[in-house]
């Protein structure tokens, strides 16, 4: 009982030391604390310590359903409809490009790859919205952990290619093919700064808002549950997915849980710890002789995307820096949408990059899951 204790109390606490030491040094930063949840998860459950790899996989298994209303709880869907037109159908695109590219990708590997099929779910959720969807569909469609991991490990090693050329040559490119930014004078601060306070912790006053914002967010996972084995019989884990995602797309509605502060960094931790529960649950051994396929597929979905998405974006004559910040926002998330509008030099893209970069978040599970039993099917 007292080493279960302990592996709790390491699975609960390292995620946050991480966090805290991602924003203190600069390669920490690079690699992101869900990077280093990884590795030392993985390092941790294979370096020979008394682990039980049993409840590693239980308590990932718990945190991925739990984060996903947390997550979504800030969303406002209703001020995405309110931004520009351009916007709304640049994301469009970048979603339709998205489930293209991992069709492609399915007739490309078909048969090459154990779990093909799933894996084209999950890049396809992924590059909707974002890590969270990716780790949730691969759940849902019960994926080997091994291929979880190496699947985000891939997205995590082509991203960071692509996000450094994006930076660079990308946005230099674009300009040159696509129409300028029309440029309306209005960078909605304020607006910028509220959605900016989603990802920061509340003050000490907001603590009692976050507990209620919790109670909601196990209030959805049991309620998943409730229905999951009402239709099925069983806990299904795709049901369970699905349903708490729309609750956690409806509880964003009700102004009191979207106004509170902290449900996005309580998400997000919720996150790191399934990170490091699954990297701890996973042997090692089971890696070699997968990556460089593994790695071929993941490049063929991104990339492929973001070829598909220029085309429409010529086609349907959407500017250079509405593409780019909306390509961000469904490769990347949101964390990345202020470093993509510092180095366009726009902050009026900001607004809504983050809000894109949400509602990639909101219907990322429904795509990825979708694209997955239509691949399984054709393929």
């Amino acid at each position: 009982m007292a080493l279960i204790i302990i592996e709790i109390i390491i699975i609960l606490s390292l995620p946050l030391l991480f966090k805290y030491l991602s924003t203190k040094a600069k390669i920490l930063k690079t690699l992101g604390p869900i990077i280093l949840c990884y590795a030392f998860g993985i390092l941790i459950g294979n370096i020979g310590l008394p682990w039980d790899r049993g409840l590693s996989t239980t308590i990932s298994e718990i945190t991925v359903p739990l984060a996903i209303p947390l997550i979504l709880f800030s969303l406002d869907l209703r001020k995405w409809f309110s931004l520009a037109k351009k916007t709304v159908l640049s994301f469009v695109l970048m979603i339709i490009a998205a489930m293209a590219a991992s069709i492609i990708a399915a007739l490309i590997f078909s048969g090459q790859l154990e779990e093909g099929w799933k894996i084209s779910g999950m890049l396809t959720g992924c590059y909707t919205g974002g890590t969270p969807n990716l780790m949730a569909i691969g759940m849902g469609l019960d994926v080997q952990a091994r291929t979880l991991i190496m699947v985000n490990a891939c997205d995590i090693m082509i991203g960071g290619i692509y996000f450094f050329l994006m930076i660079t040559v990308v946005k230099w490119g674009l300009r040159k093919i696509l129409p300028p930014f029309q440029s309306t004078g209005n960078t909605h601060e304020e607006d910028v700064n509220a959605l900016k306070g989603i990802f920061s912790v509340g003050k000490r006053k907001g603590t009692k808002g976050l507990l209620f914002a919790g109670v909601l967010a196990l209030a959805s996972v049991a309620l998943s549950i409730g229905i999951a084995l009402l239709i099925t019989g069983k806990m299904d884990v795709a049901i369970i997915i699905l349903v708490v995602t729309t609750c956690g797309i409806a509880l964003s509605f009700w102004k009191k849980v979207r106004a509170t502060h902290g449900t996005w960094n309580m998400g997000q931790y919720v996150i790191l710890v399934f990170s490091f529960a699954l990297g701890s649950s996973v042997d090692i051994n089971l890696f070699f002789n997968a990556t460089p396929m593994l790695l071929g597929y993941t490049a063929t979905v991104m990339f492929g995307a973001l070829f598909i998405h220029l085309i429409l974006s010529c086609i349907f004559k959407i500017d250079a820096d509405t593409t780019l910040i909306t390509s961000t926002a469904g490769i990347y998330g949101p964390a990345f949408i202020g470093p993509v509008a510092e180095a366009l030099g726009n902050r009026e893209v900001l607004m809504s990059g983050l809000v894109s970069g949400l509602v990639g978040y909101a219907i990322g599970n429904y795509v990825g899951l979708a694209i997955a039993y239509l691949i399984k099917l054709i393929t």
